[in-house]
């Protein structure tokens, strides 16, 4: 039987956040310390015949960990998203809270997301990639647990895998606080009409859980139940991903301000079967 191997790929955010004054709004909005730095988190690779490898370049220099850059400047503020193309914030609520009207934020993505890209090739064999719970850290704030979302768009040779992740499953949410801002609760921003309204849809977010790779006592992954994707041998799959404050989300309220996150990800290969 084939060993199964992996490659663990870290980086890490230290974020912190500062509340810009906004008054009479149920929104928060947010505003990043700009001498935030992005550190690199040391990582190791198994023997074996799978090596999952990373790169901020498709043809760049690929290996064991790498340095997201900072995008964020200025104001961070809520937006609502269902396909990480178009972001809306709203811009008009009711004296009760309710948001009636949005602007199409979607040009002003270093204001209202953490987005980059980073390129995985697999080395020696086909690997399916799955997040590596271990090595993920959101932070442990309930109230940015519960607001996040991180949006993926994995292109790969056999196709495109988008996902929106929820992050509530990765700590404990319990003492977050619930403030309804939209007529429908569950629902995002699809799109908006000319005066502003929305048009909402469901959300499309996910747990995370489902996307682990199982760690046994041997510290070696397992395939969990479900793959982000699969790549083929030598292949370089390109991620794009958006972290975000999902503004129709109850928990996106002004409880999320002061707050401190760090934020890693993680990933591990294991050997397509």
């Amino acid at each position: 039987m084939k060993k199964k191997t992996f490659t663990i790929v870290l980086a890490v955010f230290w974020v912190m956040i500062a509340l810009a004054a906004v008054a009479g709004v149920t929104y928060a909005w947010f505003t990043f310390n700009p001498a935030t730095n992005v550190v690199p988190v040391s990582s190791t690779i198994s023997d074996g015949e799978v090596a999952l490898l990373i790169s901020n370049e498709a043809n760049g220099e690929f290996g064991t960990e790498v340095v997201l850059p900072q995008s964020v400047s200025g104001d961070l503020e809520p937006v609502s998203t269902m396909d990480a193309v178009s972001f809306y914030a709203a811009n008009l609520q009711t004296r009760q809270g309710i948001s009636v009207r949005y602007r199409d934020a979607s040009a002003e993505l270093a204001q209202v997301t953490i987005h980059g890209t980073i390129y995985l090739q697999s080395l020696k064999d086909n690997c399916q990639v799955f997040f590596n719970r271990d090595g993920m850290d959101f932070g442990t704030d309930p109230q940015m647990l519960a607001a996040l979302r991180l949006a993926m768009k994995i292109s790969t040779r056999a196709g495109e895998h988008f996902y929106v992740f929820a992050l509530d499953d990765i700590g404990d949410v319990n003492g977050a606080t619930a403030v309804q801002t939209t007529v429908e609760t569950g629902v995002v921003v699809g799109s908006i009409n000319a005066d502003g309204t929305p048009n909402y849809v469901p959300d499309p977010s996910r747990g995370l859980s489902d996307y682990f790779a199982v760690i046994g006592a041997e510290r070696l992954p397992r395939a969990g139940r479900k793959a982000l994707c699969t790549i083929s041998t030598n292949e370089v799959a390109t991620v794009e991903y958006w972290l975000y404050l999902e503004g129709c989300d109850e928990n996106c309220n002004n409880s999320v301000q002061e707050k401190e996150a760090s934020i890693q990800l993680s990933f591990a290969g294991v050997t397509a079967q």
